[in-house]
């Protein structure tokens, strides 16, 4: 029979191979600018013309290479960075494949102008062109450091050259690549050319530096430092958010990768600030020893598998929820607390000398000041927004929005607090800190009990979180078939009691389907959450309601004992700070 497998030319081969390291011209400069910082450069410059396709001109100031390694180079599988199978496990350079310049060489003109840190003269090689001629060699009076043009890329790959973007879709693609090497590396300058115009231009600094050169004053000043032990970097405030995960950069040991466990860990560690669809900045590198990743799963090595990414989960998720509890809180406030306003609207419904009944775990000292009952909230709690504690509700907006003022003074302010969303993250705080303290929640026994019925899905998710829904609060008992076919009727016999005077059906089917998903992708802590903030979003009243001046003051109170109380569990803000300033601008006083 004839022979059907047949060895595939070298240069057939080259040029197949080279599709996997080379996908446009950001790949080509990707590899380059990489290459120059694994040389040591310090400066590195990039010119384009249209777009990468028919010019890019990398140029570095790194240590430069000999004529004999300018020449092996090129050649496949040539590399410095691995000498043996055990340096695969301990890789923390760039490159290592030794495929970057074989693979651009195979598909584009290329000339290479290089020389080494102190030699008389420098070394230009020139590779490219029909037939796969060999490199040519020679003297070159080149600066140290090393630059490298390619030109015509896909020219001897017709097929590849028509899947090209247009330039200015090529050009973009490429400012977001130099703009990920650049934020991992706040300590070498980037410069990029398009044309004639200079898109890119940032000195040598700090990362903090490096996102106001990239981003500009509108991202630094939103942005919020990640220093853990493991995780560093920078992350954004919940009014730094994006519609897509454009705005998040991740490295681990200072490579770009894109990992979906790591993104999620970053979202999953703002939790519910931030709203839904939307999605942070941050630039965070990892660092953890390079035996416990491997870099060496994707031709492009934007991907890398970890030997625990649990571990890697957690760290993360951890470092961005510690620098958001950080960087929440107000500022310590220098003022003592202060009492209630004598003159409290009547439209609340107080009248001045009354003494409103206690109100949420509200009672009042000897001097009329009101502070939380211990016994109460479940202890002592730490101040997390000092800021709150020095603030005064003086009124009602359409009784459903609270003003809350500071003292007086040329750095006053006051805040607009959305009644029902303070309550609502208030709640959801005490509920997750019981919980979360091995607690089960107060419960209330209903003198009738309720009835469900359920269908047989949801009757097997209520069996499964039977467990969580006691600890709840929550005790349901079987009470034979339902009148729902395969179903079966459950009677609520208590409540946790800050849901005692409401149905509680329909949210139980909810806790128990979001609770018994284990083909969810979030983890049981996170589902355990999410069924929090419906317990607590159910349990506070909604729409109009005129406080009174007791419970005012206890609601803003409340806001400087809870994590992120600027924001509801959905994300939504609940208070918006003004300065006396703004109001004495808009008064041109």
């Amino acid at each position: 029979m004839a022979q059907k497998i047949n060895i595939l030319d070298p240069m057939l081969a080259g040029k197949i191979a080279a599709g996997e390291v080379v996908e446009r011209p950001a790949s080509v400069v990707k590899e380059l600018i990489e290459n120059s910082i694994d040389a040591g450069a310090k400066n590195v410059s990039v010119w384009l013309a249209e777009g990468g396709r028919r010019q890019i001109k990398v140029v570095d100031d790194g240590g430069g290479m000999c004529r004999q390694d300018a020449l092996i180079a090129f050649m496949r599988h040539s590399t410095s960075k691995v000498a043996s199978e055990e340096d695969l496990s301990r890789i923390t350079s760039y490159g290592f494949r030794g495929e970057a310049l074989a693979s651009i060489a195979a598909v584009a003109k290329v000339c290479l102008r290089t020389r080494e840190r102190d030699a008389l003269s420098g070394t230009k090689v020139a590779i490219g062109g029909e037939g796969g001629a060999e490199p040519l060699a020679a003297d070159d009076g080149c600066p140290e450091g090393a630059s490298i043009e390619v030109k015509d890329l896909f020219y001897s790959t017709p097929a590849r050259f028509k899947f090209m973007r247009s330039a200015e879709n090529e050009y973009g693609r490429t400012l977001e690549v130099l703009r990920r090497i650049a934020l991992s590396n706040p300590d070498v300058s980037f410069t990029l050319f398009h044309g004639s115009t200079k898109s890119i231009d940032t000195k040598a600094g700090t990362l903090r530096d490096r996102i106001f050169d990239l981003f500009g004053d509108e991202v630094l000043k939103n942005i919020i430092e990640v220093n853990s032990p493991l995780v560093t970097g920078f992350i954004g405030s919940h009014e730094q958010s994006y519609a897509t995960l454009k705005g998040v950069n991740t490295f681990v040991n200072g490579r770009w990768i894109r990992d979906k466990g790591i993104t999620r860990a970053v979202i999953d560690g703002y939790g519910t600030i931030l709203e839904t669809s939307r999605f942070p900045f941050a630039v965070l590198d990892i660092r953890i020893s390079p035996e416990d990743v491997d870099v060496n799963i994707h031709p492009a090595k934007s991907e890398v598998r970890f030997k625990s990414p649990g571990f890697v989960y957690d760290i993360v998720k951890a470092a961005v929820r510690g620098a958001l509890g950080m960087g929440a809180a107000p500022a310590a406030f220098p003022y003592a607390p202060i009492g209630r306003m004598s003159g409290w609207t009547q439209a609340a419904g107080a009248h001045a000398g009354e003494r409103p009944a206690a109100y949420g775990g509200l009672r009042e000292a000897e001097d009329g000041l009101p502070f939380f009952n211990e016994a109460a909230s479940g202890g002592a709690q730490e101040v997390k927004n000092p800021e709150f504690l020095g603030l005064r509700a003086v009124g009602q907006l359409w009784a459903e929005f609270l003003i809350a003022e500071s003292p007086s003074g040329a750095n006053a302010f006051f805040y607009v607090i959305d009644q029902h969303g303070a309550e609502e993250r208030s709640a959801f705080e005490r509920l997750k800190r019981a919980v979360c303290g091995g607690a089960a929640l107060n419960r209330q026994m209903l003198l009738v009990p309720e009835r469900i019925e359920t269908t047989p899905e949801e009757k097997d998710a209520l069996s499964a979180a039977m467990e969580h829904l006691g600890r709840f609060g929550f005790e349901l008992t079987p009470f034979g078939p339902s009148i729902k076919e395969g179903g079966e009727t459950f009677l609520i016999r208590s409540v946790p009691d800050m849901l005692a005077s409401r149905s509680c059906a329909n949210l139980l089917k909810d806790i128990a389907e979001e609770l018994s998903d284990e083909s969810a992708s979030s983890r049981l802590e996170d589902r355990i959450e999410a069924a929090l903030m419906r317990i607590a979003c159910h349990s506070v009243i909604r729409g109009a309601r005129p406080l009174e001046q007791a419970e005012a003051d206890a609601l803003v109170g409340k806001l400087a004992y809870i994590d992120f109380a600027g924001f509801c569990p959905h994300g939504r803000p609940v208070v918006k700070k003004f300065l006396r300033k703004e109001i004495e601008a808009v008064f041109k006083r």
